[in-house]
Protein backbone atom coordinates (compact mmCIF):
# COMPACT_ATOMS: atom_id res chain seq x y z
CA UNK A 1 0.00 0.00 0.00
CA UNK A 2 1.61 3.07 -1.27
CA UNK A 3 1.90 6.63 1.16
CA UNK A 4 -1.12 8.25 -0.62
CA UNK A 5 -3.44 5.20 0.05
CA UNK A 6 -2.21 4.65 3.40
CA UNK A 7 -3.17 8.64 4.19
CA UNK A 8 -6.48 8.63 2.86
CA UNK A 9 -7.27 5.29 5.05
CA UNK A 10 -6.39 6.91 7.83
CA UNK A 11 -8.08 10.51 7.17
CA UNK A 12 -11.12 7.83 6.35
CA UNK A 13 -10.83 6.01 10.00
CA UNK A 14 -10.07 9.65 11.87
CA UNK A 15 -13.49 11.07 10.21
CA UNK A 16 -15.57 8.10 11.02
CA UNK A 17 -14.39 8.36 14.68
CA UNK A 18 -14.82 11.94 14.94
CA UNK A 19 -18.55 11.09 13.41
CA UNK A 20 -19.42 8.37 15.77
CA UNK A 21 -17.99 10.49 18.71
CA UNK A 22 -20.43 13.42 18.15
CA UNK A 23 -23.43 11.18 18.17
CA UNK A 24 -25.58 9.64 21.66
CA UNK A 25 -27.29 6.49 21.68
CA UNK A 26 -30.74 8.36 21.60
CA UNK A 27 -29.66 9.76 18.31
CA UNK A 28 -29.87 6.51 16.91
CA UNK A 29 -32.88 4.87 18.77
CA UNK A 30 -30.84 3.31 21.35
CA UNK A 31 -30.88 3.44 25.15
CA UNK A 32 -28.04 5.17 26.97
CA UNK A 33 -27.53 2.21 29.81
CA UNK A 34 -25.14 2.30 31.97
CA UNK A 35 -22.80 5.91 32.31
CA UNK A 36 -20.24 5.63 29.73
CA UNK A 37 -16.80 6.61 30.46
CA UNK A 38 -16.19 7.98 26.74
CA UNK A 39 -18.33 10.28 24.40
CA UNK A 40 -20.44 9.33 21.33
CA UNK A 41 -21.32 5.76 19.74
CA UNK A 42 -19.26 3.09 20.91
CA UNK A 43 -17.44 1.11 18.05
CA UNK A 44 -19.98 -2.11 18.61
CA UNK A 45 -23.34 -0.39 18.35
CA UNK A 46 -21.94 1.57 15.02
CA UNK A 47 -21.01 -2.08 13.77
CA UNK A 48 -24.79 -3.51 15.19
CA UNK A 49 -26.62 -0.43 13.13
CA UNK A 50 -24.76 -1.09 9.82
CA UNK A 51 -25.02 -5.00 9.54
CA UNK A 52 -21.07 -5.47 10.30
CA UNK A 53 -18.98 -7.25 12.19
CA UNK A 54 -17.18 -5.32 15.10
CA UNK A 55 -13.70 -6.42 14.58
CA UNK A 56 -14.22 -5.21 10.65
CA UNK A 57 -15.17 -1.40 11.89
CA UNK A 58 -12.78 -1.67 14.26
CA UNK A 59 -10.06 -2.18 11.33
CA UNK A 60 -11.57 0.33 9.25
CA UNK A 61 -11.45 3.50 12.05
CA UNK A 62 -7.65 2.42 12.28
CA UNK A 63 -6.73 2.78 9.00
CA UNK A 64 -6.30 -0.88 7.98
CA UNK A 65 -6.15 -2.32 4.57
CA UNK A 66 -9.51 -3.63 3.86
CA UNK A 67 -12.26 -3.17 1.27
CA UNK A 68 -15.44 -0.77 2.12
CA UNK A 69 -18.06 -1.84 -0.36
CA UNK A 70 -20.44 0.70 -1.67
CA UNK A 71 -23.53 -0.88 0.13
CA UNK A 72 -21.33 -0.52 3.60
CA UNK A 73 -20.36 3.05 2.80
CA UNK A 74 -24.18 3.56 2.60
CA UNK A 75 -25.44 1.94 5.88
CA UNK A 76 -22.14 3.63 7.64
CA UNK A 77 -23.20 6.96 6.33
CA UNK A 78 -26.87 6.07 7.56
CA UNK A 79 -25.68 5.23 11.20
CA UNK A 80 -23.77 8.19 11.01
CA UNK A 81 -26.13 10.94 9.93
CA UNK A 82 -23.96 11.41 7.92
CA UNK A 83 -25.07 14.91 5.93
CA UNK A 84 -24.32 14.75 1.94
CA UNK A 85 -21.38 16.50 2.10
CA UNK A 86 -20.07 14.52 4.43
CA UNK A 87 -21.30 11.03 3.00
CA UNK A 88 -19.53 12.09 -0.27
CA UNK A 89 -16.60 12.97 1.60
CA UNK A 90 -16.29 8.93 2.95
CA UNK A 91 -16.67 7.75 -0.65
CA UNK A 92 -14.00 9.62 -2.06
CA UNK A 93 -11.61 9.05 1.05
CA UNK A 94 -12.31 4.97 0.14
CA UNK A 95 -12.33 5.35 -3.62
CA UNK A 96 -15.63 4.72 -4.21
CA UNK A 97 -17.97 6.19 -6.14
CA UNK A 98 -20.90 8.13 -4.38
CA UNK A 99 -24.49 6.64 -5.91
CA UNK A 100 -26.57 7.88 -3.27
CA UNK A 101 -30.23 6.84 -4.00
CA UNK A 102 -32.16 8.86 -1.91
CA UNK A 103 -30.99 11.84 -4.69
CA UNK A 104 -31.83 9.42 -7.42
CA UNK A 105 -34.90 8.99 -6.03
CA UNK A 106 -35.34 12.70 -4.91
CA UNK A 107 -34.18 14.12 -8.09
CA UNK A 108 -31.36 16.98 -9.12
CA UNK A 109 -31.59 20.05 -6.83
CA UNK A 110 -33.76 23.00 -7.76
CA UNK A 111 -31.55 25.59 -9.63
CA UNK A 112 -30.43 28.74 -6.69
CA UNK A 113 -31.09 32.30 -8.04
CA UNK A 114 -27.16 32.72 -8.38
CA UNK A 115 -26.83 30.42 -11.11
CA UNK A 116 -29.50 31.58 -12.85
CA UNK A 117 -27.98 35.21 -13.22
CA UNK A 118 -24.53 33.82 -13.73
CA UNK A 119 -25.95 31.81 -17.12
CA UNK A 120 -27.64 35.34 -17.87
CA UNK A 121 -24.83 37.62 -16.78
CA UNK A 122 -22.70 35.49 -19.51
CA UNK A 123 -24.77 36.68 -22.41
CA UNK A 124 -24.04 37.76 -25.28
CA UNK A 125 -21.91 34.37 -24.74
CA UNK A 126 -24.68 31.09 -25.16
CA UNK A 127 -24.65 29.66 -21.68
CA UNK A 128 -26.58 27.31 -20.18
CA UNK A 129 -27.15 24.19 -17.02
CA UNK A 130 -27.41 21.01 -17.14
CA UNK A 131 -28.10 18.30 -14.73
CA UNK A 132 -27.19 15.11 -14.58
CA UNK A 133 -29.92 14.18 -16.88
CA UNK A 134 -28.92 16.30 -19.48
CA UNK A 135 -32.16 18.81 -19.06
CA UNK A 136 -31.51 22.29 -19.59
CA UNK A 137 -32.75 23.68 -16.20
CA UNK A 138 -31.50 27.28 -17.04
CA UNK A 139 -30.07 29.08 -20.34
CA UNK A 140 -29.83 32.59 -21.73
CA UNK A 141 -31.33 33.90 -24.79
CA UNK A 142 -27.99 33.56 -26.97
CA UNK A 143 -28.14 29.90 -26.03
CA UNK A 144 -32.02 29.58 -26.81
CA UNK A 145 -30.86 31.29 -30.45
CA UNK A 146 -29.17 28.80 -31.47
CA UNK A 147 -31.19 26.26 -31.35
CA UNK A 148 -34.13 28.65 -32.06
CA UNK A 149 -37.65 27.40 -30.15
CA UNK A 150 -35.63 26.14 -27.38
CA UNK A 151 -38.37 28.34 -25.26
CA UNK A 152 -41.25 26.40 -26.69
CA UNK A 153 -40.23 23.15 -25.75
CA UNK A 154 -42.41 21.15 -23.00
CA UNK A 155 -39.91 21.34 -19.87
CA UNK A 156 -39.42 17.35 -20.33
CA UNK A 157 -37.72 18.23 -23.44
CA UNK A 158 -35.57 20.85 -22.60
CA UNK A 159 -32.84 18.21 -22.76
CA UNK A 160 -29.48 17.83 -24.96
CA UNK A 161 -30.47 14.30 -25.96
CA UNK A 162 -33.83 15.37 -27.43
CA UNK A 163 -32.44 18.40 -29.25
CA UNK A 164 -29.67 16.07 -30.60
CA UNK A 165 -31.60 12.98 -31.65
CA UNK A 166 -35.44 13.94 -31.29
CA UNK A 167 -34.50 17.79 -33.12
CA UNK A 168 -34.88 17.12 -36.50
CA UNK A 169 -33.35 20.64 -37.79
CA UNK A 170 -29.78 19.68 -34.97
CA UNK A 171 -28.51 17.73 -37.70
CA UNK A 172 -28.26 20.72 -40.42
CA UNK A 173 -27.65 23.13 -37.47
CA UNK A 174 -24.59 21.41 -36.48
CA UNK A 175 -21.66 20.92 -38.56
CA UNK A 176 -20.56 17.61 -38.11
CA UNK A 177 -23.61 15.65 -36.51
CA UNK A 178 -22.39 12.42 -36.57
CA UNK A 179 -19.16 12.84 -34.50
CA UNK A 180 -20.78 15.01 -31.94
CA UNK A 181 -24.13 13.23 -31.47
CA UNK A 182 -22.00 9.98 -30.32
CA UNK A 183 -19.91 12.32 -28.03
CA UNK A 184 -23.17 13.65 -25.92
CA UNK A 185 -24.62 10.27 -26.44
CA UNK A 186 -21.81 8.45 -24.93
CA UNK A 187 -21.20 11.02 -21.80
CA UNK A 188 -24.67 11.06 -21.19
CA UNK A 189 -24.77 6.64 -21.17
CA UNK A 190 -21.64 6.99 -18.50
CA UNK A 191 -23.88 9.27 -16.55
CA UNK A 192 -26.78 7.02 -16.83
CA UNK A 193 -24.44 3.91 -15.73
CA UNK A 194 -23.60 6.17 -12.61
CA UNK A 195 -27.05 6.73 -11.34
CA UNK A 196 -28.60 3.05 -11.85
CA UNK A 197 -32.14 3.40 -10.74
CA UNK A 198 -32.76 6.90 -11.37
CA UNK A 199 -35.73 6.93 -13.82
CA UNK A 200 -35.40 10.16 -15.68
CA UNK A 201 -32.89 8.31 -17.63
CA UNK A 202 -35.23 5.61 -18.89
CA UNK A 203 -37.66 8.17 -19.70
CA UNK A 204 -35.54 10.16 -21.86
CA UNK A 205 -34.15 6.98 -23.81
CA UNK A 206 -38.11 5.92 -24.17
CA UNK A 207 -38.99 9.23 -25.37
CA UNK A 208 -35.94 10.09 -28.09
CA UNK A 209 -36.61 6.73 -29.32
CA UNK A 210 -40.05 7.04 -29.98
CA UNK A 211 -39.22 9.51 -32.77
CA UNK A 212 -35.85 8.29 -33.69
CA UNK A 213 -35.58 4.78 -34.86
CA UNK A 214 -32.35 4.51 -34.59
CA UNK A 215 -31.62 5.80 -31.25
CA UNK A 216 -32.27 2.35 -29.17
CA UNK A 217 -29.72 0.56 -31.41
CA UNK A 218 -27.53 3.77 -30.28
CA UNK A 219 -27.88 3.55 -26.92
CA UNK A 220 -27.70 -0.42 -26.28
CA UNK A 221 -23.80 -0.08 -27.66
CA UNK A 222 -23.21 1.03 -24.58
CA UNK A 223 -20.72 3.54 -25.55
CA UNK A 224 -19.18 5.70 -22.98
CA UNK A 225 -17.08 9.27 -22.98
CA UNK A 226 -15.93 12.06 -20.91
CA UNK A 227 -15.98 15.44 -21.44
CA UNK A 228 -13.10 16.87 -24.13
CA UNK A 229 -12.74 20.17 -25.46
CA UNK A 230 -13.43 21.01 -28.87
CA UNK A 231 -14.77 23.60 -31.17
CA UNK A 232 -18.49 23.26 -32.48
CA UNK A 233 -19.84 24.64 -35.46
CA UNK A 234 -23.75 25.71 -36.11
CA UNK A 235 -24.68 26.71 -39.65
CA UNK A 236 -27.25 28.80 -38.64
CA UNK A 237 -30.02 29.79 -40.85
CA UNK A 238 -30.19 33.65 -39.77
CA UNK A 239 -26.51 33.80 -37.87
CA UNK A 240 -24.21 31.86 -40.29
CA UNK A 241 -21.63 30.08 -39.23
CA UNK A 242 -20.48 30.08 -35.73
CA UNK A 243 -17.75 28.76 -34.36
CA UNK A 244 -17.38 28.33 -30.26
CA UNK A 245 -15.11 26.66 -28.04
CA UNK A 246 -16.69 25.00 -25.58
CA UNK A 247 -16.29 25.34 -21.73
CA UNK A 248 -18.04 22.78 -18.83
CA UNK A 249 -17.84 23.91 -15.39
CA UNK A 250 -19.34 22.09 -12.40
CA UNK A 251 -21.20 24.19 -9.61
CA UNK A 252 -19.10 23.61 -6.38
CA UNK A 253 -22.45 23.40 -4.02
CA UNK A 254 -23.82 20.51 -5.99
CA UNK A 255 -21.47 18.46 -8.27
CA UNK A 256 -24.37 16.92 -10.14
CA UNK A 257 -24.99 20.31 -12.08
CA UNK A 258 -22.90 21.34 -15.39
CA UNK A 259 -22.34 24.90 -16.49
CA UNK A 260 -22.04 24.84 -20.20
CA UNK A 261 -20.79 28.14 -21.82
CA UNK A 262 -19.26 29.14 -25.57
CA UNK A 263 -16.81 31.69 -26.22
CA UNK A 264 -16.92 33.31 -29.42
CA UNK A 265 -13.76 30.84 -31.69
CA UNK A 266 -13.31 33.85 -34.36
CA UNK A 267 -14.35 37.45 -35.28
CA UNK A 268 -17.20 36.19 -37.23
CA UNK A 269 -18.75 34.29 -34.42
CA UNK A 270 -18.05 37.04 -32.16
CA UNK A 271 -19.86 39.95 -34.50
CA UNK A 272 -22.78 37.66 -35.02
CA UNK A 273 -23.44 37.67 -31.18
CA UNK A 274 -23.08 41.33 -30.99
CA UNK A 275 -25.86 41.72 -33.52
CA UNK A 276 -28.14 39.04 -32.16
CA UNK A 277 -27.59 40.67 -28.48
CA UNK A 278 -27.61 44.47 -29.75
CA UNK A 279 -31.44 46.11 -28.78
CA UNK A 280 -33.95 46.24 -32.28
CA UNK A 281 -33.86 50.09 -33.00
CA UNK A 282 -36.61 52.05 -32.57
CA UNK A 283 -38.91 52.61 -35.93
CA UNK A 284 -39.87 56.61 -35.72
CA UNK A 285 -44.06 57.13 -34.91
Amino acid sequence: MDDHTSRRRAALGAFLRSRRERLTPGDVGLTGGVRRRTPGLRREEVALLSGVSVSWYSWLEQGRPIAASRQVLDALATTLRLTRAERRHVFDLAGESDIDPHAAADGCPAVGDHLRATVAALAPHPACLLDRHWDVLAHNEAEAAIYGGLDQLPVERRNMIWLFYGWQPMRTVLKNWETESWAVLAQFRASADRHPGDPRFDEIVDDVAGVDPEFRARWERHDVAGFTPALKRFDHPRLGLLTFRQAKLTAAEEPGLHLIVRHPADPATRRALDAQAAPSPVQPG
